[in-house]
């Protein structure tokens, strides 16, 4: 039967630590329970008790310990959150039950979600010998199923990226595995996106048939519940598996969850942390918190935006956070991205090159938009400039995120090395917010535009884009040359537009230009 010390060494004491007696590790538990503050707590004959609050001084378990303990409980989890949790521990050890200690950057569902998994694993005995894998060692993990299976084994995550790989002599592999071991995320292929869709809906092992590119593959989806945590792919070689491979795949899901939400969960508290130091930079410039990164040369460093094209409404902000930051991470490295008034900013290293560098937050957003069925638009700012002015650089890449998000750049990705004439023009719209300040007439057509429901401002500014081409204009419209050439016709009668007059199409088309950049 589990114990408490089986989930302390399943989970890791990064996660979640024995503070009480050690005695208590030999208490048994069977299940888990979510505390609410302020309620009651319901009787659970050897349950885990999660969620616990602290009073503001490290006190007011003392209560919530002796109902814990009449109720059956083997143990109460809590969250130091800065406090001292002495108290706590004699109340624990005055009961007769553990006191674990979780880490703050841990979320309960989460803990929840991996205890439970962790418990079932104990009770499984999967046929895989696994007992020698430390959990979270994906790489022990693949190896043991490769050797098993007969065939070379990858762990990939939610984002198709790869988290672990088996490395046994002898066993064949083909350019598809090798190309996504090298760059630790899966190739990108016209059939992936159905593949992946059935496995995560099938509840086994799938076959996937060889190509003429690459051998056959067999792969199960790995969840906590009915959470999907990744999958498990093994290759199949010419000779084929072994003859229960696809058995024996099938019994390992439960502990490869654990493994999985094991490595998830250091991982996640690993990026709060660094989170919370970016948003620290972003907001207020703090040399301090770049310090705490390890961060030493501004000058490698760029601000990406990211805003849904669609309605923000329409999108789930955490789990926006959550994919655009696995992909960006797959790409550029290690980094922290954070929310800010429903728009998404990374701190990230920047690439070899500028084309790279917009090329590789491309891929991200492309399968990041994917996985969340939406177009993502990114802005890039330059290189940070003057130390750890990072909050000029995340201006910068707002602005270009306004750039393309109002269609004053084409595109879902730019970069403000690109578009610094784009961004000036935004500059110029923040001085002057009065159209007509600029030019009588362009106030004039907005004003036509916005009561008669007409779109002479934008057939203006697409004519002086194209210097001219009424074919050009008809075809970026979608309209007919002569359409075009009636109403440019209307628009020189109503509102006395000389297409002549270069300095009144200049005004003309500045005050246009700027008031499309600040809408």
């Amino acid at each position: 039967m589990p114990s408490v010390g089986t989930l302390v060494d399943a989970l890791g004491t990064t996660t979640l630590a024995l503070a009480s007696d050690a005695a208590g590790r030999d208490l048994a538990v069977t299940q888990t329970v979510l505390h609410e503050p302020g309620h009651p707590v319901a009787p659970a004959t050897r349950g885990l008790l999660l969620g616990v609050a602290l009073g503001p001084d490290g006190s007011g378990l003392d209560a919530v310990v002796e109902e814990a303990a009449a109720g059956g409980y083997a143990a109460v989890a809590l969250k130091r959150r800065g406090r001292g949790v002495e108290a706590a521990v004699r109340a624990a050890d005055a009961a007769g039950i553990a006191l674990l200690v979780v880490d703050d950057a841990v979320e309960w569902l989460h803990l929840d979600r991996m205890v439970t998994t962790a418990l079932s694993g104990s009770r499984a005995g999967a046929d895989v010998a696994l007992s020698s894998v430390a959990i979270g060692d994906l790489f022990s993990l693949a190896h043991v199923i490769a050797t098993t299976t007969g065939g070379a084994t990858t762990i990939e995550d939610l984002g198709r990226r790869v988290l672990a790989y088996s490395a046994v002599p002898g066993q064949e592999t083909d350019e598809e595995r090798r190309e996504g071991i090298l760059g630790r995320q899966v190739p990108d292929l016209p059939e992936n996106d159905q593949q992946y869709a059935d496995l995560y809906r099938a509840a086994g092992v799938l076959e996937y048939p060889a190509t003429d590119t690459g051998l056959g593959r067999i792969a199960v989806a790995v969840r906590s519940g009915t959470e999907p945590l990744g999958s498990v792919w093994v290759v199949v070689p010419s000779t084929g598996l072994r003859p229960d491979a696809a058995r024996v795949l099938a019994s390992v899901t439960e502990l490869a969850a654990l493994h999985l939400l094991r490595n998830r969960s250091s991982q996640d508290a690993a990026r709060q942390r660094r989170t919370d130091l970016v948003r620290r930079l972003l907001e207020h410039d703090d040399p301090t918190a770049a310090r705490q990164l390890g961060l030493t040369d501004p000058g490698r460093l760029c601000v990406v935006a990211v805003h849904p094209r669609s309605s923000a409404a329409s999108v789930d902000l955490g789990r926006l956070l959550d994919v655009v930051t696995v992909e960006l991470e797959a790409r550029l490295g290690p980094t922290g991205c954070v929310d800010v008034a429903g728009r998404l900013y990374a701190l990230v290293a920047l690439a070899d090159t500028p084309e790279r560098m917009r090329t590789s937050v491309a891929a991200a957003a492309r399968s990041a938009g994917r996985a969340l069925h939406t177009s993502l638009v990114c802005g890039i700012s330059r290189p940070l400039r003057d130390a750890w002015r990072v909050s000029e650089a995340r201006e910068e890449a707002d602005g270009v995120l306004d750039l393309l998000l109002t269609g004053a750049a084409p595109g879902e990705v730019g970069s403000a090395d690109t578009l610094v004439d784009g961004l000036r023009l935004l500059a110029l719209a923040d001085q002057h917010p009065v159209t007509a300040e600029l030019s009588e007439t362009a106030a004039a057509i907005l004003r036509h535009d916005e009561e008669q429901g007409t779109t002479h401002a934008q057939l203006l500014l697409t004519w002086l884009q194209c210097q001219g081409d009424t074919r050009q204009v008809a075809e970026r419209l979608g309209i007919h040359a002569n359409t075009v050439r009636y109403r440019l016709g209307r628009l020189e009668s109503v509102h006395g537009l000389d297409r002549t007059d270069a300095d009144q199409l200049l005004l003309v088309w500045l005050a246009l230009r700027l008031h499309r950049s600040a809408v």
